[in-house]
């Protein structure tokens, strides 16, 4: 199985992460990482979207072929379809659950291109034509703060301060463009810095914990096996998201 990925537009960028394309030569599993992100998955066999992921999740890859998917942001999707990301959440289902015919369309035209390049240039242009950006001031002020934090906030006595909004009415907005709650969400974005540092130093779950807000070194390593199922030595050796690393063409 190999794995590329490719840079969106310029004008895309902060909203969509990047393009993505498996080539599998037979049956296989593809990890999926928790990092709050959403995509879609096209292949030969249609079009799937992924929502936010608290847990690792294992997508099988039917068959032989090339599988293309573009990764957003989180929260990003709803700068392109008005969907509530809390009803996707922890899972992959058909891409009919957008409102529109673009899962059937981009379908369609990506397949007409044989290029990863070519392909990720057709994204590019439906995107720039279809991105209208709406307000979402709170949102979008309280998902700056999270990740300035790290993840390391108080969502009731810090966030909804510096918001200026209540901590309930928070919880909706991030359900809705996220499927997270915000303090899960804000759990979340914590896990992945943490990951950042244990890839780099897979035995100093220790330093990890202390620098990146966790109570003590057992909690993380708590939250590692939930979350994906092995101890981050084991974890380092097979696996690590791309949700930190740079999208090379």
């Amino acid at each position: 199985m190999k794995k590329q990925q490719y840079p969106v537009n310029a004008g895309l960028r902060g909203i969509v992460h990047s393009y993505l394309q498996v080539s599998s030569t037979k049956t296989s599993e593809y990890l999926v990482i928790p990092d709050g992100a959403q995509a879609l998955f096209v292949s030969h066999n249609g079009t799937m979207i992924s929502g936010g992921l608290t847990q690792s999740l294992a997508l099988t890859l039917p068959g032989p072929g090339e599988y293309f998917g573009i990764r957003f942001y989180p929260g990003a999707l709803r700068h392109f379809f008005p969907v509530n990301i809390s009803e996707i959440g922890n899972c992959v289902i058909d891409g009919d659950f957008l409102p529109s015919p673009f899962a059937a369309r981009l379908h369609e035209t990506l397949y007409q291109h044989t290029s990863f390049q070519s392909r990720a240039s057709v994204c590019d242009q439906w995107l720039l034509r279809q991105l209208a950006r709406q307000p979402h001031s709170a949102f979008d002020e309280a998902l700056a703060c999270i990740y300035r934090s790290r993840g390391s906030i108080n969502i009731t006595q810090d966030l909804a301060t510096q918001v200026g909004v209540s901590s309930r009415h928070l919880n909706r907005l991030f359900r809705l463009h996220t499927g997270f709650s915000t303090k899960s969400f804000a759990q979340t974005i914590r896990f992945q810095h943490a990951s950042k540092y244990l890839s780099e130093q897979p035995g100093n779950s220790l330093n990890a914990a202390l620098i990146t807000g966790y109570f003590d070194q057992s909690h993380l390593l708590n939250d590692f096996q939930k979350r994906l199922e092995e101890s981050p030595v084991h974890f380092f050796s097979r696996f690590m998201s791309d949700f930190y690393n740079s999208p090379q063409p």
